[in-house]
């Protein structure tokens, strides 16, 4: 399933559908996974059936079942070209947001 056209609410629960698929993969039952990585039995199954969790959760999972890598591309700053590459290089050192200018 491609994210550009769905609605966070669909993307939490493919997120939780792909971490299920996982877990079964690995043969492991919900209540290992969730000792294995710290978590409530409940908390796991929620993640699991509609995608709601913390985002502590979703790591916990995520590196209980050996799938940090998955999550080294997430929000990292692709650099194309040389403007983009300076561009990001001055938003890296930027501390703040710039102030709205009132109209």
């Amino acid at each position: 399933m491609a994210f550009n056209l769905s609605t966070p609410v669909e993307i939490q629960q493919a997120l939780g559908v792909r971490l299920r698929e996982q877990r079964l993969a690995q043969s492991l039952t919900q209540r290992e996974l969730a000792q294995m990585a710290g978590l409530s039995l409940g908390a796991l199954r929620k993640l699991e059936t509609d995608g709601q969790c913390s985002l502590e959760t979703l790591v916990r999972a995520a590196q209980a079942l050996g799938l940090l890598e998955a999550l080294d591309d997430l929000f990292v700053l692709k650099r194309q070209s040389i403007a983009q590459m300076e561009q990001v290089d001055l938003v890296s050192r930027r501390q703040r947001a710039p102030r709205k200018r009132a109209s």
